[in-house]
């Protein structure tokens, strides 16, 4: 089956306050992302599978690993900044966080001027497709959260997200959390220009900073140009094990390996962009 680059956005997008407390923590999060069927089996296994990732936060830094792409992705708070490296390609690219934000408030510009255009037309797809931008750029929710259940709906008549939550034994786990998520959220868009802007996300993370839970299982549909259905199950564990340091060990030696091509963030984005486009002839 072929995937389009908004739906390797969309993935990425589905699958997530680094400070002087948090980076005591150590946790790790295993995600699988995966299509829900329109009409289950009882007996069947529930869903394709398209997405697998390990995330593990480990003294103020955060190490995700997307087997799926062969890609490690490290958060650096301290040094406000993304180190990427793709082991299969041999390339590494760093950006930091003001130039995620230049680009994505150049992204956010350009998208509505674009949908403003498309208001002055006078047809009903042109009138459609604006209006989907401006959401993207502006969202707005109907937001319920049931105490008891632990259950969270963000509700909009074309984007959804319905999640199970969970508590966590270590309190600063949330903020953590969660600003891990926005700046991933951040830097999705930014390399993958046709997903989801990241505003949608983000209000979905500050409400469950609010409640001060976490994601287990978050199901997001989308009725934009056309319906789509994804679901993200997170596995919690509050202590590493050694395969996780050896891991991280391992990924901290690649990044600084002589023989990873060092590119810009533009031309490692190109480099993967290019890899997925061919990957879904």
């Amino acid at each position: 089956m072929t995937r389009s680059p908004v739906f390797i956005g969309l993935i990425l997008a589905v699958v997530a306050s680094l400070n002087s407390v948090a980076s005591a923590q150590q946790f790790r999060v295993y995600t699988e992302v995966s299509i829900p069927p329109q009409n289950p089996e009882p007996g069947k296994m529930q869903g394709e599978v398209v997405a697998r990732s390990l995330t593990i936060f480990h003294a103020g830094r955060v190490f995700d690993w997307l087997k799926t792409a062969g890609e490690v992705t490290i958060f650096e708070p301290a040094h406000q900044r993304f180190v990427i490296f793709n082991g299969r390609k041999m390339i590494k690219t760093t950006i930091d966080f003001k130039e995620i934000d230049r680009m994505l408030a150049s992204a956010k510009d350009e998208t509505s001027h674009h949908a403003e255009r498309l208001l002055s037309r006078n047809d009903r797809d042109s009138q459609t497709i604006a209006t989907a931008l401006q959401f993207q750029l502006n969202p707005t929710f109907k937001q319920s959260f049931q105490q008891g259940s632990l259950l969270l709906d963000l509700d909009s008549p074309k984007l959804e997200y319905h999640v199970n939550c969970g508590t966590t034994p270590i309190p600063e786990a949330v903020d953590a959390y969660m600003y891990y998520a926005d700046w991933t959220a951040k830097l999705n868009h930014v390399m993958h220009p046709r997903s989801l802007y990241p505003a949608s996300r983000m209000k979905l993370n500050e409400s469950l900073r609010q409640h001060h839970v976490l994601p287990v299982k978050v199901q997001l549909r989308v009725d934009f140009d056309q319906p789509m259905l994804l679901q993200a199950d997170h596995r919690f564990a509050w202590q590493l094990e050694k395969i996780d340091k050896e891991s991280i060990q391992h990924w901290e030696n690649k990044v600084g390996d002589q023989s990873l091509e060092s590119l810009t963030f533009r031309d490692y984005q190109k480099a993967i962009l290019n890899h997925a486009s061919q990957a879904a002839r």
